[in-house]
C-alpha cells in the first residue's frame, strides 16, 4: 500500500511537468500556427472596432497554444467599445473571437470633430474615429464643446447633459425634422442650451431650459407653420427660436 502511495505521488508531481512539455511541443507545431481569426460582434454597432481588428490581425502567424485565452479576453475588454470578449481555439489553426459591445446611450462628439465618445451609463469611453460612422447609425449624436467632452470623459456626465440626453432620446422616432443636436453647458442658467437644427426649415430651436418631448414637438409644429407661411426657409440666414417651458420666442 505504501509503495502504491509513493508511485501516485510521483505521478502527480510529474503531471505538471508533462503538461508543460506538451504545451511547449504544441506551440512549436507549424499546423497550429494561427492562419485565420474569425470575429463576430454583437450589440451596439455590431461592427468589430477598428483597434480590435488591428490588434487581432497581429495574432496571425502565432501559435494557438502560445496565448493565454483568459488574459487575451481581458485585454480585448480593455478596449472602450468592448463589454465582453470570449475566445476559442478551433484546431488546427483558427481563433474564434466573440465580442459583445457596450450598450451605448449616445455618441458625444467635440464640435471640431477631434474626439468622439460613447456614453455608457454615467461614463464616457473614447471611440476611434474609424468607428464613428457605424455607431452613428444606431445611437443619437450630440455635439458639445471639445473641452466639455474631455471633462465628462474624466469625471462623468453632469446633470445638465443627462437632461439633454434624456430629452433627445425621448424624441427619437417621433420626428424626422431634427438633423443635428448640439449642446453647450456654458450659460447663465444651470441647464445651458440645447440647439436643435431643422435643416429642411432653415431654422434652429434653442432649448433654454429642461422641457418635455411634447413641448419640443409642439414647438416644431409652430416653427414649421411659421416658416411655411413666411417662406423663410427659402432664404437665409437661419431663423432662431428660443424654447422655454412657458413658450417659444422667435429671435
Amino acid at each position: 500500500m505504501k509503495g502504491i502511495g509513493i508511485k501516485t505521488k510521483m505521478v502527480l508531481l510529474l503531471l505538471p511537468l508533462l503538461a508543460l512539455l506538451l504545451l511547449f511541443t504544441l506551440r512549436s507545431v507549424p499546423q497550429f500556427m494561427i492562419s485565420s481569426v474569425q470575429v463576430a460582434a454583437h450589440q451596439g454597432s455590431a461592427q468589430v472596432p477598428a483597434e480590435v481588428a488591428q490588434y487581432l490581425s497581429a495574432m496571425v502567424g502565432t501559435s494557438l497554444f502560445a496565448m493565454n485565452l483568459g488574459k487575451q479576453e481581458a485585454k480585448l475588454e480593455a478596449f472602450g467599445p468592448v463589454s465582453k470578449a470570449k475566445l476559442k481555439r478551433i484546431l488546427p489553426s483558427t481563433l474564434m473571437v466573440d465580442l459583445t459591445l457596450v450598450d451605448a446611450l449616445a455618441l458625444v462628439q467635440g464640435e471640431d470633430g477631434q474626439d468622439s465618445y460613447l456614453v455608457t451609463g454615467e461614463s464616457l469611453v473614447m471611440l476611434d474615429s474609424r468607428d464613428v460612422p457605424s455607431w452613428k447609425k444606431v445611437v443619437l449624436t450630440i455635439e458639445v464643446p471639445l473641452s466639455y467632452a474631455r471633462m465628462m470623459a474624466r469625471h462623468g456626465i453632469d446633470e445638465g447633459f443627462a437632461q439633454v440626453m434624456a430629452l433627445a432620446r425621448s424624441l427619437e422616432g417621433k420626428t424626422t425634422l431634427i438633423t443635428r443636436i448640439k449642446y453647450d453647458n456654458n450659460s447663465s442658467n444651470s441647464f445651458g442650451k440645447m440647439v436643435l437644427e431643422l435643416s429642411s426649415l432653415n431654422a434652429q430651436i434653442w432649448v433654454r431650459e429642461p422641457v418635455g418631448a411634447h413641448i419640443v414637438q409642439a414647438a416644431m409644429l409652430v416653427v414649421q407653420q411659421d416658416q411655411q407661411d413666411a417662406l423663410s426657409f427659402l432664404s437665409s440666414p437661419t431663423r432662431r427660436y428660443d424654447l422655454y417651458q412657458e413658450g417659444l420666442v422667435q429671435r
